[in-house]
């Protein structure tokens, strides 16, 4: 094989190694996501092991998404029914109605892009399993005491 040759083919190698930049929806099976919304966050974290997704804004809520290459859909989402602030209350309809239109997505860098087809997009930074663990609260210890209660009296003989 003569340079030449060899030149080309390693060169044909490295632009197809760059070529195909398509998001890989494996990436997000178990990672976790959040975005800074009107008064209040809002987490989106994808099930290790089904195609499903579940957060928080002001309300728990979960749902099911499909994926392939860059195009993503996610189904109406299920949630408890909890009221909160009426800034938070309307980021989460907010979210919850644009995420129904999300068409596409790319996870670059620590951050996922959801887009739909109007253009409208949102930004969610990745969270390490690290940082969701310093997350959780942690409750203090409540000493309890047992008390005995006293040996009831023998009643009195009448």
């Amino acid at each position: 094989m003569n340079i030449k040759s060899f030149a080309l083919i390693a060169g044909v190698l490295a632009l197809t190694a760059c070529g195909d930049k398509a998001p890989n929806p494996e990436m997000l099976k178990g990672e976790s996501f959040i975005a800074s919304g009107n008064g209040t966050d809002i987490t989106l974290s994808f099930d290790a092991n089904e195609m499903r997704v579940n957060g928080q804004v002001v309300n728990l809520y979960n749902g099911y998404y499909e994926a392939e290459g860059a195009s993503i859909k996610f189904s109406p989402f299920a949630s408890t029914m909890m009221a909160g602030p009426a800034e938070a209350m309307q980021t989460e309809q907010e979210y919850f109605q644009f995420m129904t239109t999300v068409e596409s997505y790319n996870l670059k860098d620590g951050q996922l892009t959801l887009k739909n087809a109007e253009g409208k997009e949102m930004v969610f930074q990745q969270v390490n399993a690290a940082d969701e663990a310093a997350e959780v609260v942690e409750t203090e210890a409540v000493e309890t005491e047992v008390v005995e209660e006293p040996a009831a009296e023998p009643a009195a003989a009448n």
